[in-house]
């Protein structure tokens, strides 16, 4: 393979730029806004730079897709200006919706701009084929802009760690500084510029003729055939015998399962994508016969999925997340139905209507975020209502002690709503403002446990008894061990009724948990025999944190509050639970594994 010479890549660099003006001007004016705000020093501030950053972001799959569809309609220069010229208003208006205080703004902007970045990529790939019958142009589209992102991925990676590993041999032979911040702008700048310009450049330009094309990469068929069809099968057989178990048992489906459920889906989805090309091959007949089989498998999947996720919803109302798991299994049933029953069945609806819906879910009252906050405000609402903490719609201070569970549930929402949506909706509830000045932000909402004791009411965003089967605790990490006094230290992981026992005669100690992990034994070795044995319990620790509801956050406990200790004649012993692992067995919860630190010292004599 002869290799291009620098001048050639010159040309092609020059005639990607005249293809793709507005795109990779786009790139560059977003590239440059990011790298100032990386290299700015200080507290975060307030900056129009994060509206420029976030219309750029989107601008880049919107005009890719507005310079497609003018190449493949062939359309007039002047028509094709005329288009990006409104996508450059209609990024201009989106960058007005956008706060400057984004470091303190509620994460719905973040989150609505990953649903728009990802509507726009499918419609960079599917609005140029929109009114043509190219079934196979299509797929050869796909698999061009596939392999090539995968190329520009790998070598993007390669030319970074390159650079990153030159400015560190740069830095520790020459002595020459270099800030930490560089090696992110490095990145950023091989993203922005490189990455998008090395991309476009090979996005196939007589988008007609791909329809007549056919070679198809054997790898894909291996990968479809070898990888991705075992793992359906192992799925299918998974999710049947669950779906088995809750017809036996009557019982409600767990709401991981989804996880499954997609995880089901996504490959089979792919698997079909990747053979399509070749379903019509003698030796290939399977396919439409395994792709029908797995349409119709998925329905009853789908019903699991939306039981499982209302479960949820019936209890908790509705989020993003389960307003998502909701959709996505309504999409599911909609594929499977066109697909069994379509006699086109093509291939380009699967990208355009996920396109559709995450247009449709992104914006208006029927929105995943607008939903989403009206659920939670109702329960908020229902749940102050409840303890006479709304009154006439305006907030009251508890005259009493209100219910450890209903604290936790108006504690969870109100961080819900401060972290995704802001207080906007509640605010109207409350005499006082619910936001406050902060330097360089502007005003910023003030923090859930103000809000939440405002009311009179305990804050408490965590309870290990909220229906889940499995929970845990951990230690929080950055915070010191208390060693004083004690001799020796030894660590053990998933410490279980499986694997009871650590440490050896080297270490000289040896521990044992009994089977319920409710009494550990320290027996000290010498001699590779045990010359003396204590017993601490565990149990009363585990159970006091299980009952404590003032914890907020179940991933920093402070090491002290996980401490358990005895002393002897002989012997101190000191067990910290660095993690708990919880399950569910009935109504209770019973510890599960722990990773522990064990601190012992001899008392003298």
């Amino acid at each position: 393979m002869k290799l291009p010479s620098i001048q050639q890549v010159l040309q092609e660099s020059a005639r990607t730029l005249k293809r793709f003006p507005f795109v990779l001007a786009t790139a560059a004016v977003g590239t440059i806004v990011a790298l100032i705000l990386v290299d700015y020093e200080g507290q975060p501030t307030a900056s129009i730079l994060f509206n420029v950053l976030f219309a750029t972001i989107l601008g880049l799959p919107l005009l890719l897709a507005s310079a497609l569809v003018a190449e493949k309609r062939a359309w007039h220069k002047s028509t094709a200006l005329g288009i990006n010229l409104v996508c450059l208003l209609l990024l201009v208006a989106y960058a007005f919706s956008v706060p400057p205080n984004i470091p303190a703004a509620p994460e719905i902007h973040a989150q609505r701009l990953l649903m728009l970045t990802l509507a726009l990529a499918l419609l960079a790939i599917t609005a140029p084929f929109a009114a043509v019958r190219q079934q196979n142009g299509f797929w050869q589209f796909c698999k061009s802009l596939a392999l090539r992102a995968i190329l520009t991925g790998v070598f993007s990676l390669t030319l970074y760690a390159g650079l990153a590993i030159a400015m560190a041999s740069i830095d520790q032979l020459f002595g020459v500084d270099v800030p930490e911040r560089r090696y992110g702008e490095l990145g950023l700048f091989i993203l922005g510029i490189f990455a998008t310009w090395f991309f476009l450049a090979d996005v196939p330009r007589d988008l007609d003729a791909l329809e007549t094309r056919t070679d198809y990469p054997r790898i894909l068929k291996t990968f479809g055939q070898y990888i991705l069809s075992p793992m359906l099968v192992v799925y299918f057989v998974i999710l049947y015998a669950y779906v088995a178990k809750i017809i036996i048992e009557w019982n409600w489906p767990k709401g991981w399962v989804g996880g499954l459920i997609f995880g089901f889906a996504s490959m089979g989805i792919a698997a079909y994508l990747l053979l399509h090309p070749v379903r019509e091959e003698s030796e290939n007949r399977w396919v439409a016969i395994a792709a029908r089989w797995f349409w119709i498998a998925m329905l009853p999947m789908v019903v699991v999925l939306e039981l499982a996720i209302w479960r949820r919803v019936s209890e908790y109302g509705i989020t993003e997340h389960r307003y998502f798991a909701l959709g996505l299994g309504a999409w599911l049933a909609a594929m499977a139905l066109y697909f069994l029953i379509s006699k086109t069945k093509s291939i380009k609806v699967i990208p355009a209507s996920i396109c559709v819906l995450a247009l449709l879910a992104s914006f208006g009252p029927w929105g995943a975020f607008s939903v989403s906050e009206q659920s939670q405000v109702a329960r908020l609402e229902g749940l102050l209502t409840k303890n006479q903490l709304l009154i006439g719609g305006k907030a009251q201070k508890a005259q009493g002690q209100v219910a450890a569970a209903d604290a936790v549930e108006i504690s969870s929402i109100v961080r819900y709503l401060h972290d995704n949506h802001g207080y906007r909706k509640i605010q109207a509830w409350f005499t006082e403002s619910l936001q406050q000045d902060s330097a360089g932000l502007g005003l910023i909402d003030k923090e859930p446990a103000t809000v939440v004791s405002s009311l009179g009411v305990e804050y408490n965003t965590y309870s290990v008894f909220d229906g889940r089967e499995y929970g845990s605790l951990t230690a929080d990490p950055a915070k010191p061990i208390n060693i004083e006094g004690y001799d020796r230290l030894l660590a053990a992981q998933h410490l279980s009724a499986a694997s009871p026992e650590f440490g050896s005669p080297e270490d000289g100690i040896a521990c044992h948990i009994d089977t319920n992990l409710n009494v550990l034994t320290a027996s000290v070795m010498e001699a590779g025999a045990a010359t003396d044995s204590t017993q601490i319990s565990l149990r009363p620790l585990v159970d006091s944190l299980l009952s404590d509801r003032t914890i907020v956050n179940p991933r920093g406990i402070p090491p002290g509050r996980m401490t358990a200790e005895t002393v002897t004649p002989t012997m101190k012993l000191k067990v910290v639970l660095r993690r708990i692992e919880f399950r569910k067995v009935g109504d209770e919860y019973e510890p599960a594994s722990y990773d522990a630190v064990v601190l012992y010292a001899r008392v003298p004599r």
